[in-house]
């Protein structure tokens, strides 16, 4: 496997810095197969990915028929797990209305998450459609490749405050500016447990705290405070494995053309 650009955690100046070009190969093998396990068998992200692409991020309701089609389910079994506000078994009580899909008369509505009462931390655009998002920034790698005809993210970076403006198309990062923004990836362990916590609490808890950076170097605090972590250029980041098989898996399930 050949190295890719992170920071290590437990280093200082220069020598955490050096690190950027030289990624510890084993540990990287690890996080990659951790990462690639847990989106392989989390039974949630699926069904809610799957709502997003089908709806285009809420331009239209998709019916449950379909939904249950193209993922092998029952239809009362997608429609459950796709309104369920943190997958099939909550460790917490919450609301239907605090998870972003609405099931009524055999359609599945997305319904934009900029109702959400928290503040969104970043812009999405599609086509002429302009909204607020929250989540974390690494969820934007597993829809970005899901809705057409192309996904424009606008953020401000927590460290320096410099705008980043990034473009994907089905195919891959169109633009990114500037081109040394990163993304953030915390442990593959950090995920365990997260599908039964209401999705406010898992962005109040874990994406408020995962946002893109400007550069590897405005990304040194959250490293020292996300050991195991690992940092990313967004170009890089689409081509990391565990992505590339997610995307494969679901353009497939949903048969969506490059």
């Amino acid at each position: 496997m050949s190295r890719t650009p992170s920071i290590g955690n437990h280093q200082k100046g220069s020598d955490r810095m050096s690190n950027i070009k030289h990624g510890n190969d084993l540990d990287l093998a690890g996080f990659m197969t951790g990462w690639d396990k847990r989106l392989g068998e989390n039974v949630q992200l699926p069904v809610g990915f799957a709502v997003i692409a089908l709806t285009n991020f809420g331009e239209r309701p998709v019916p449950s028929e379909l939904l249950a089609e193209v993922l092998g389910r029952p239809v009362s079994e997608v429609e459950a797990l796709a309104q369920a506000p943190c997958g099939s078994d909550c460790t917490s009580s919450a609301p239907v209305e605090d998870g972003f899909v609405r099931v009524e008369d055999g359609l599945i509505t997305y319904i934009n998450p900029d109702r959400a009462k928290s503040a969104p931390r970043r812009w999405l655009q599609i086509g002429h459609s302009r909204f607020g998002m929250i989540g974390c920034a690494f969820d934007v790698f597993l829809y970005a490749p899901l809705v057409r005809p192309s996904l424009q993210v606008e953020e401000t970076c927590p460290a320096t405050g410099t705008p980043i403006r990034i473009e994907f198309t089905p195919g891959g990062v169109e633009t990114a500016g500037p081109a040394s923004a990163v993304l953030p990836i915390p442990p593959p362990l950090d995920f365990d447990g997260l599908e039964r916590t209401p999705p406010k609490e898992v962005d109040e808890t874990v994406c408020a705290q995962c946002p893109f950076y400007s550069s590897a170097e405005a990304a040194v605090g959250w490293l020292a405070a996300h050991p195991g972590g690992r940092v990313f250029p967004v170009r890089e980041a689409w081509d990391l494995s565990f992505h590339r098989i997610w995307r494969d898996r679901m353009a497939a399930q949903l048969n969506l053309g490059r």
